[in-house]
């Protein structure tokens, strides 16, 4: 049976995310791809709650290649994904600065949060989207290893203020319950199955 990377080789992939842990999962997988941003508004109806809110504006970032599939061969497929953390029922984002950060990380520490991350592939016709969820446990954090991890890796363009694969995820994460590349920013099982089913 061909396996995905075989399969894929027949299709343009285009990897809607600057994101460069994302870049670096997706090549995990073995899989060819360009990457294209477009500019996308990323707000979301204030009723939607958990996964939802990731996978829909992962539809928007896709939606966002519409008018330009029309003219692209039509093997052409677009992944594009968000990945929010969510915790008291609350989206918290990308902090503003450092302060932020250090106010983002003082909520998390010592607590379960959950990483969502919502993904859509889409062709000119047709489009799948979806959700993954992983839940991460911090360890009791002093203000010093708080205020040493910001300003020594300024996790400003991180939603949470924190990234899984720096000092912090190492140091403080006890445990995480799921797909740790979701936490990373690509739920990569779910994503090569759901590729699978999507060229099949």
């Amino acid at each position: 049976m061909p396996t995905l990377n075989d399969r894929l080789k027949n299709y343009n992939i285009i990897l809607a995310s600057q994101s460069p842990r994302r870049r670096e999962i997706l090549k995990m997988l073995g899989v060819d791809f360009k990457v294209v941003v477009k500019d996308t508004d990323e707000t979301f109806p204030p009723e939607l709650q958990g996964g939802a809110i990731p996978e829909h504006i992962a539809v928007l970032k896709a939606s966002a290649f519409d008018s330009e599939l029309q003219s692209m061969p039509d093997n052409t497929i677009i992944i594009a994904s968000d990945t929010i953390v969510y915790i008291d029922n609350k989206v918290i984002g990308k902090p503003k600065g450092r302060e932020d950060a250090i106010k983002m990380l003082k909520t998390l520490s010592g607590r379960c949060h959950h990483v969502l991350t919502g993904v859509c592939i889409k062709t000119k016709d047709r489009q799948r989207s979806f959700f993954a969820e992983s839940k991460v446990w911090f360890r009791e954090l002093s203000d010093d290893e708080i205020i040493y991890y910001v300003d020594n890796y300024r996790p400003f363009d991180k939603a949470g203020a924190y990234a899984v694969q720096e000092w912090i995820g190492a140091a403080a994460i006890a445990k995480i319950e799921g797909s740790y590349y979701n936490v990373m920013g690509l739920p990569s099982q779910m994503l090569y199955n759901e590729l699978l089913k999507f060229i099949s």
